[in-house]
């Protein structure tokens, strides 16, 4: 039989072990209820939450800082999905944070992703709202139909009645290129002969100018050899006249001469006055050979050029 005495130690070993189990278990389950999180709200406006259930992690940059806490739809407006999450303490929530939903795989399950935020923003106080942000695959999802729109408009432009159109203009052009191509064909000889005769003009423009510039070096000498015929007249007369005569004479001489250099120089003037306005006037005219050379040129490698340069003056 058991004594009393070792009742009193079963009973005191047993009240010592549940003690113990209760602590280990407070220890063990307080934690998890005093530090749940903090809570805040995510509005999913125009967003399904499909793949996303209670307890999904929510995680910033790939570290998770809570969970998913609750999911309804909001009662006050049948486009909004209104989501509790629950966040650590430790982590900050900043005012400049957004939230988005991604798939966590293949499988289909999704998990919230907070991103943003700047060390100097201001804390986002418990209980408030995380603005939402569009995720990838929504993101995806526009450019599908984005370009499955430009994929239907392209349809609707190559249609019977536009493919008609395109043909029946690409034959016109192909036609006009054939008629200009036949024109140009008939007065190439025409255009031919215009060229060589402006480039006979020009030479014979340059012979005149060549004529106009010995003709001023003919003047020069002809001014030298005046004012030596002059020096060596004037040695004459002073040999055989007096002082006062031989100074009326070369007052007359030197007003004379005078005379003489004013015309000449005039003349000369207005021969290279005319000698420059010839030259600018070959210039030009070798201009417009070359324009002309070049224009003829590309008529005749590429004779829908004319038709399509006449369509942008129409417009």
């Amino acid at each position: 039989m058991i004594t009393k005495q070792q009742k009193t130690r079963l009973t005191a070993f047993t009240a010592v072990s549940v003690l113990l189990l209760v602590i280990l278990l407070g220890v063990l389950i307080y934690p998890s209820f005093h530090d749940r999180g903090m809570a805040y709200r995510i509005d999913f406006r125009g967003s399904s939450v499909n793949g996303l259930d209670i307890g999904a992690p929510v995680k910033y940059r790939g570290v998770a800082v809570g969970s998913v806490d609750r999911i309804q739809v909001n009662p006050k407006d049948l486009d909004s999905i209104l989501v509790t999450i629950k966040i650590s303490r430790v982590f900050k929530v900043k005012t400049d944070m957004t939230a988005a939903q991604t798939f966590a795989g293949i499988t289909g399950s999704k998990f919230i992703e907070i991103s943003g935020g700047t060390p100097a923003s201001a804390v986002l106080p418990p209980g408030g709202e995380i603005p939402m942000a569009r995720s990838l695959g929504e993101q995806a999802e526009d450019i599908v139909a984005t370009i499955e729109e430009a994929a239907q408009n392209l349809n609707r432009l190559l249609g019977d009645e536009n493919q008609k159109r395109i043909s029946q203009f690409l034959a016109n052009t192909e036609q006009s290129a054939a008629i200009v191509s036949r024109v140009l064909q008939a007065k190439e000889e025409k255009l031919g002969l215009a060229v060589d005769n402006i480039q006979k003009a020009a030479e014979e423009f340059s012979g005149a100018a060549a004529d106009l510039r010995k003709i001023s070096s003919d003047l020069g000498r002809l001014t030298a050899k005046l004012d030596q015929s002059a020096e060596v007249a004037l040695d004459s007369i002073a040999k055989r006249f007096s002082d006062e005569e031989m100074g009326r004479v070369i007052g007359n001489l030197d007003a004379f001469v005078g005379g003489a250099s004013t015309s000449l120089k005039r003349v000369e003037d207005v021969l290279l006055a005319q000698q420059q306005d010839l030259r600018r006037m070959v210039e030009s005219m070798s201009a417009a050979i070359d324009n002309l050379s070049l224009f003829s040129r590309s008529l005749v490698e590429d004779p829908a050029a004319l038709l399509r340069g006449g369509r942008r003056i129409k417009r």
